[in-house]
């Protein structure tokens, strides 16, 4: 089909500047700023660079490709980007992993992977456009399914980072925030309404970050613990968005999230 053939070449795009950055250096520069009386350095390395070009370029052609849709007029151009955030994340990590790859036979391989998934990714975006399509159900469960893959590794990196609570709650939030807005587009109630339930869903995530940088766990446990509360949190927004709160559906959730919290502190590392 049109659209995926226009997803190989955007793919094929990002790989390509993924092989380059491995033949470039570019010099590391440091910015050190205050922010709510403390000191704060921000560094720009060649990774944030790449990572940033590739991303435009995802996030572009994925744009490009969702409103070629025949269905697109019926949404909002404006709020097309809600589907660049899966292709982005997946550039996004893939730029700041597949340089710390131990051999290069793994780096090679994860270029394939990685655009092989970011084909996946972009054409299950197409077939999420149009509710009533053929597609609709398979392409919103695999979304759904990469997204929560890709929250639990960004959750592992962030809480791993050990950053102070103003960055690593900032980062968790923002992605919160992202991810929620994918998982609750298909609620269909519109924009406002569901980005402010995402909103929600992303600060309720990103507070639990302050409370557990005083513990001392690993950064595989403090993740899922972050991919709980992120479950948790999506999942009610979502039954809100669609009127179907009620008792029992707080009692499950609330089950789910007490016995998840108990597993992993007592078997998490």
């Amino acid at each position: 089909m049109l659209y995926r053939e226009r997803a190989s070449v955007v793919a094929a795009l990002v790989v390509l500047g993924l092989i380059l950055a491995a033949f470039l250096q570019f010099p590391t520069r440091s910015f050190d700023v205050t922010v709510l009386g403390s000191p704060l350095t921000i560094r720009i390395t060649q990774t944030a660079l790449i990572a940033a070009l590739l991303v435009g370029i995802t996030c572009a052609g994925t744009d490009a490709i969702v409103r070629s849709h025949p269905a697109a007029r019926r949404i909002q151009a404006r709020h097309s980007f809600v589907t660049w955030t899966l292709p982005g994340l997946t550039v996004l990590l893939a730029a700041v992993l597949l340089p710390q790859a131990p051999t290069q036979l793994y780096q090679l391989v994860g270029f394939v992977v990685t655009g092989l998934i970011l084909i996946l990714v972009i054409s299950a975006e197409y077939d999420t456009v149009d509710p009533t399509g053929r597609h609709y159900l398979a392409a919103r469960l695999s979304l759904n399914a990469w997204a929560y893959l890709l929250a639990l590794i960004v959750f592992i990196l962030i809480y791993s980072a050990k950053a102070r609570s103003l960055v690593s709650a900032t980062a968790v939030g923002l992605a919160s925030t992202l991810l929620a807005l994918e998982f609750l587009r298909s609620a269909g109630r519109g924009f406002r309404r569901t980005a402010l339930y995402a909103a929600i869903a992303g600060l309720c995530t990103g507070e639990i970050v302050w409370a557990m940088n005083y513990w001392r766990i690993s950064g595989i446990t403090g993740g899922l613990i972050l991919l709980l509360g992120f479950y948790v949190a999506t999942g009610l927004t979502n039954q809100q968005l669609q009127g179907r709160v009620t008792r029992r559906v707080l009692i499950e959730y609330a089950v789910v999230a007490l016995v998840g919290l108990v597993v992993l502190l007592r078997f998490g590392p």
